[in-house]
């Protein structure tokens, strides 16, 4: 992962070209970081999941639903 500084005045084409390399973590003169990554760059997209607060509370919700149904009742559902 390339880590670049908005303090550089880079351009967004250029941080895109980096981007298509390499994950970029980009750090604003305040502080704030930002991850860019190609869309489908499917590790990438994991790991921003992993980091996702409202994401992971919603797994913890689901994981706590101990409702379950067939998957006969599934599939008359569905159609």
């Amino acid at each position: 992962m390339k880590t670049l500084s908005l303090a550089q005045n880079l351009s967004v084409e250029a941080i895109l070209k980096w981007a298509r390399e390499e994950s970029v973590l980009l750090e604003t003169k305040g502080g704030e970081k930002f991850f860019i990554s190609l869309a489908d760059d499917f590790a990438a997209e994991v790991e921003l999941l992993r980091k996702n607060r409202d994401f992971m509370a919603f797994l913890d919700e689901c994981k706590r639903d101990t409702a379950s149904i067939s998957f006969d009742e599934a599939e008359r559902l569905l159609r």
